[in-house]
């Protein structure tokens, strides 16, 4: 079967084939060019430079871009020459008197979107893919010594040369390698290996770095790039959260190679979708941006510069309550009201609410025609996903595009992204969360939560029907994500509810939990341990006098976390400690600074965003160790976790004692947690 997986080079692409289980290579040749815009005589200034170099080959031309059509000059030249030409244009042009298109793209996502070459192709979105031979290894480290490694599932001796020689010889067979190396595990895995004199395909390291990305600091590890083999690193973003069925599904979208697409951001990846899709529509992709944001009045500015809306909710205990949900809410908005930066416009065409804008309805946007097919894609998965779990992490990665693109039509280097675009989105949302608000209530139902695009309702009405009016009305779909038996909003620390924590048990006896330890990445184990326990005893508890009558057994739970924490294994009281800054910029001794001062003794820097598993073994003397690391443990340290751990449970069970009886739907009050 001839089937593309990959594809590399610049001046020269190498395609790569899967045939019959062995990989063939294809090597062609890539001409590209570029396309440079301005007034007549900055570009009759520019041909005559041009002139005067023999080897350049240019011509006049016309080329459209979303906003219409262009008249200019075509250079053609390799893609390793466009740098440089790009660098005297702006010499030539004294800046951006001349404007540049096709000039930053990556080749192979170029070659393959003007030669209409798909990666992973699938007849059907239902087909599953087919991967070459896939190895995997992991491993775990104390200081500069392997602990221990995990090949393909299993575990082997990292003290013995056969061991080393076996990762070898699944590297040779294989053409995907999937590595951890958060902490230069496979570094040294792959440094002792050429020790040995074993042979292992040529390899690099690219060297890892720190960034910040919605107020959060990550880290990148340093990855590993190998001669024929697609090495992808386990922590990446997508991987770990979709698998490699969905980051070969935004492999696939994006016209990305899968090494590639394991290291961008989901919102880089709707970004190249969006130049693909420009390449084969034959529009121009700006080098610079030169849609600035348009004069506004103050009034204006307050009206329009806002985000989605989001409700406080009183914290308490509701019954019989209903979530529902647009799907995919601003991407869908993006698609169902054409919103493209060609057309909003101030004059005609239909009016925005909220806004002084209008949008063009007589041609598709750009950007509308460009999400509607990720969009379309990702609603079927997400409506087969419990067929397979594929599926499901296809939808998942799909999902996170769609979330990032949105956020991508306001940011300033977006190639196709415009702030009136991205106001228009949100005021949009705005009003189809408040319209979905009034409907809701003139059919009897009470609203008691929203965030963006979900809303939580109260009450014994026909749900089925307010969802087909919020469509309706919205031109957005809805959908019902869940029915309660009992939801609970928790306070925040001040008393008032808190936005994003909750504990919800439905009809169906499952539950659905936000903000709470069972859901967090940075407590130790026997938190998570504890509320899952408690769950499990409230599962059939469906109204506030089940969840009394299990008062008894809580409490019996709840000692037996307090009182025994020694008989627990080691692993449940590992934390994971993400560090926002170097150790020198921290002003007091927290965890963060004691973490990498203790790493930095062992021979490793701990870089902003990188993540490390430790354990507490004396927190008066400031003493942590790796996870895998000597020492006992501190359990008194431990006791804060645990004891916050209670607080969501007995907030249940106090809101249901106070509900039971009362004949109220729901019980709400103010709450302050105890400080411990």
């Amino acid at each position: 079967m001839n089937y593309l997986f990959n594809a590399s080079g610049r001046d020269r692409i190498t395609l790569w084939y899967l045939d019959n289980r062995s990989i063939r290579k294809k090597s062609v040749p890539n001409r590209t060019w570029i396309f440079v815009t301005g007034a007549v005589h900055d570009l009759e200034f520019l041909s005559g430079q041009l002139d005067e170099v023999e080897w350049i080959r240019y011509s006049w031309d016309e080329r459209r871009d979303i906003y219409g059509l262009l008249k200019g000059i075509r250079i053609d030249l390799n893609p390793s020459c466009i740098r440089r030409m790009v660098e005297a244009i702006d010499v030539i042009g004294l800046g951006r008197k001349l404007m540049v298109y096709n000039a930053d793209i990556n080749p192979s996502l170029r070659y393959l979107s003007e030669n209409n070459l798909t990666l992973f192709p699938l007849e059907s979105p239902d087909f599953l893919d087919i991967v070459p031979e896939i190895t995997q290894i992991e491993a775990t480290t104390y200081g500069k010594e392997l602990k221990s490694i995990v090949l393909d599932g299993k575990h082997i001796d990292p003290s013995r040369r056969e061991s080393y020689a076996g990762i070898a010889h699944r590297i040779q067979e294989s053409g995907i390698v999937i590595y951890g190396n958060y902490g230069k595990q496979t570094e040294m895995i792959l440094e002792r290996i050429g020790r040995m004199g074993i042979d292992i395909p040529g390899y690099r390291i690219i060297r890892g770095n720190s960034y910040e990305s919605y107020g959060q600091v990550h880290y990148n590890c340093n990855r590993i790039s190998m001669s024929g083999r697609l090495c992808i690193e386990s922590s990446s973003f997508t991987f770990s959260e979709a698998g490699l069925p969905g980051l070969i599904e935004v492999s696939r979208i994006s016209s990305v190679p899968l090494e590639t697409a394991s290291v961008i951001t989901p919102g880089t990846a709707v970004s190249s979708m969006e130049v693909s899709f420009a390449l084969k529509k034959g529009v121009l992709v700006p080098l610079y941006k030169n849609d600035h944001e348009a004069e506004k009045t103050v009034r204006e500015l307050i009206a329009t510069d806002r985000g989605g809306l989001v409700l406080q909710p009183d914290p308490g205990l509701y019954r019989n309550v209903y979530e529902i949900d647009f799907s995919s809410m601003y991407p869908s908005i993006i698609v169902r009201h054409n919103l493209s930066p060609e057309t909003i416009t101030r004059g005609v065409g239909q009016e925005i609410p909220g806004t002084p804008y209008r949008v063009r309805t007589d041609r598709t946007g750009f950007l509308s025609e460009a999400l509607s097919h990720l969009l379309s894609r990702r609603l079927y998965y997400k409506s087969i996903r419990d067929r397979e779990h594929i599926y499901a992490q296809r939808d998942t990665a799909l999902k996170w595009m769609l979330l990032t693109s949105f956020g991508y039509t306001g940011y300033k280097n977006a190639k196709f992204g415009r702030i009136e675009v991205h106001e228009s989105i949100t005021s949009t949302g705005r009003w189809a969360m408040t319209r979905s608000m009034r409907i809701a209530e003139s059919m009897g139902f009470k609203v008691i939560h929203g965030i963006v695009d979900s809303l939580w309702i109260e009450g014994d009405g026909d749900v089925d029907t307010l969802l087909e009016k919020i469509r309706e009305e919205t031109r957005i779909d809805i959908v019902m994500d869940g029915h309660y038996a009992w939801i609970l909003f928790l306070p925040s620390r001040s008393g008032i509810g808190a936005l994003n924590r909750y504990l919800g048990l439905r009809t169906d006896g499952t539950y659905k939990a936000r903000g709470i330890e069972v859901r967090r990445s940075d407590v130790p184990d026997i938190c998570r341990k504890f509320q899952m326990e408690a769950m499990k005893l409230f599962e059939n508890c469906f109204t506030p006098e089940a969840i009394v009558s299990k008062r008894g057994k809580y409490k019996v739970l709840k000692d037996r976390y307090t009182n025994s924490m020694h008989t627990f294994p080691e692993e449940d009281f590992y934390i994971n400690v993400s560090p926002s800054r170097r150790m020198e910029e921290y002003g007091v001794n927290n965890i963060s600074r004691i973490v990498m001062k203790k790493w930095k003794s062992m021979g490793h820097e701990i870089s902003p965003g990188e993540n490390v598993s430790v354990k507490v073994v004396n927190w008066k003397m400031r003493v942590v160790e790796p996870a895998s690391g000597k020492g006992s443990i501190d359990y008194a340290f431990y006791r804060k976790y645990v004891l916050r751990a209670f607080e969501a449970f007995d907030y249940l069970v106090e809101c249901a004692a106070r509900a039971q009886g009362s004949g109220k739907s729901a019980y709400k009050g103010l709450y302050f947690f105890s400080e411990n």
